[in-house]
């Protein structure tokens, strides 16, 4: 199967051998497993998963309608099985999506644990409310995409295959920003300065190459060297690697703190130690700019970060 499948999509090779593999098990059996694209916001799972469910096609050879819905605006079963699963699913060949499947309602959540227990026959018979739903997963394929696969309920997260997704290489989000602006020249040193600020993530490739587009437009330079790198970060307030005005916090007071707990830190800033640890803590630990050992200390690396911030 040939990775044109997915349309251009820049890196995550893994991701697409697994992918491609589904695929051309699907075109002969018309099965797929019940798929749960796992990673961090901005990694492309979205993105994966509707040029997957593109190449899924009904039983005559037609395009299979698709259907992306955030759990979160999910209320409980029957909001599903009433607004979801009788208009749109029951007795049709659809592809569905369920992004941020960690926030499914608890009695989904308890129901797709019976649902996707599934028959060799691979038809299943759902009991609600006196009501009988059926499910046939040859018509009906089932994807899930998380940001927080630790939330999932155990035994749910057992029934479905993980598809890991990983921070992009430098050279793919150089890839991806020239691709966003063919029209500026790069010099290879610049090109791998900006992708360092993108925090291995696509989308927020896709979103600097935007502010490329604007900065050489308004500076009336078609090139982007060393100095408009320097110039560029200056103007738009872009730190070393990315990181954000707060974790140039979190590590100036580890810096001169030497160590602190996740509540100093908290009541330091002013965030929630939920905050400081999914939006900051998970890329400095990742960079090697801190560590926790038992308390969170600042690194040598973290500290050639501070002294390089301006």
């Amino acid at each position: 199967m040939s990775e044109d499948i997915f349309d251009g999509l820049i890196g995550q090779d893994n991701v697409k051998r697994k992918l491609s593999f589904y695929l051309k098990a699907f075109n002969k059996t018309s099965i797929c497993p019940f798929l749960n694209f796992v990673g961090a916001k901005g990694l492309g799972k979205t993105e994966f998963a509707k040029a997957f469910a593109r190449n899924l096609t009904n039983q005559d050879g037609s395009p299979r309608p698709f259907l992306e819905i955030n759990c979160s605006t999910i209320k409980n079963n029957e909001a599903f099985f009433e607004q979801i699963f009788l208009p749109v699913i029951a007795n049709n060949e659809v592809t569905i999506l369920l992004d941020e499947a960690h926030a499914l309602p608890k009695d989904l959540t308890n129901a797709f644990l019976t649902i996707f227990n599934t028959e060799k026959d691979h038809v299943k018979d759902f009991h609600w409310e006196e009501q009988v739903f059926t499910f046939n997963f040859k018509k009906q394929t089932f994807l899930f995409a998380t940001t927080e696969s630790d939330k999932l309920f155990p035994p749910l997260k057992d029934r479905l295959t993980t598809i890991d997704f990983e921070p992009y290489e430098y050279s793919e989000l150089g890839q991806i920003l020239q691709t966003k602006v063919p029209d500026v020249n790069f010099t290879a040193d610049a090109l791998y300065q900006i992708s360092k600020t993108t925090r291995g993530n696509a989308r927020n490739a896709v979103m600097r190459a935007k502010e490329i587009m604007l900065f050489c437009e308004a500076e009336n330079c078609p090139n982007f060297d060393g100095a408009s790198f320097e110039k560029f970060c200056d103007t738009l307030g872009i730190l070393p690697h990315g990181i954000t005005c707060t974790e140039k916090q979190l590590l100036q007071i580890l810096a001169e703190r030497g160590a602190c707990t996740l509540s100093m830190l908290s009541a330091s800033t002013g965030l929630s130690t939920t905050s400081i640890r999914a939006d900051h803590e998970l890329y400095l630990l990742r960079k090697n700019f801190m560590q926790i050992d038992g308390k969170r200390k600042i690194t040598s690396d973290g500290r050639k970060v501070l002294t390089s911030v301006k």
